[in-house]
């Protein structure tokens, strides 16, 4: 396995709710984005997670016209591989996270990307030591 990529992030569905809602939060990394400073991937878990999230603040048309125009505008790239699940299987064996925050990390873990969550949570807490173990490098977060 090589070094992680140093400009290239898996997003947590944390991260895409931000993005969906325009939120100030995420302005930065939008801006890399789309100035192609960053690349950035997501499992398409996470955008079902962000779907619902969106969908519960929004209502369902409002959520899927957002994400529908964040996955057409292909600024984010999808990772669709059947070899992620793989990776997603075996961290989910040895840490006890949700298999949401497994495929971000099995995803980060295929490809040299960085895990980008919103925050630290509570359950990635309690398994930080077993993830850098499992994963090989740290966990990024955009508040901390």
């Amino acid at each position: 396995m090589g070094s992680v990529r140093e400009k290239a992030y898996v997003l947590d569905a944390s991260v895409l709710v931000e993005i969906l809602a325009g939120s100030r939060l995420v302005a930065r990394l939008v801006d890399s984005i789309t100035t192609g400073k960053l690349d950035v991937y997501a499992v398409r878990l996470s955008l079902t997670e962000a779907l619902y999230v969106t969908c519960r603040l929004w209502g369902w048309e409002k959520a899927l016209q957002r994400m529908r125009a964040l996955v057409d505008s292909e600024t984010i790239m999808l990772i669709e591989d059947e070899e992620v699940w793989d990776y997603a299987a075996s961290c989910k064996c040895a840490i006890p996270i949700s298999l949401g925050d497994c495929y971000i990390l099995a995803s980060a873990k295929k490809y040299n990307l960085k895990p980008l969550f919103l925050k630290p949570e509570k359950e990635l807490l309690e398994g930080l030591e077993k993830i850098k173990t499992w994963l090989g490098w740290e966990l990024e977060y955009l508040i901390t």
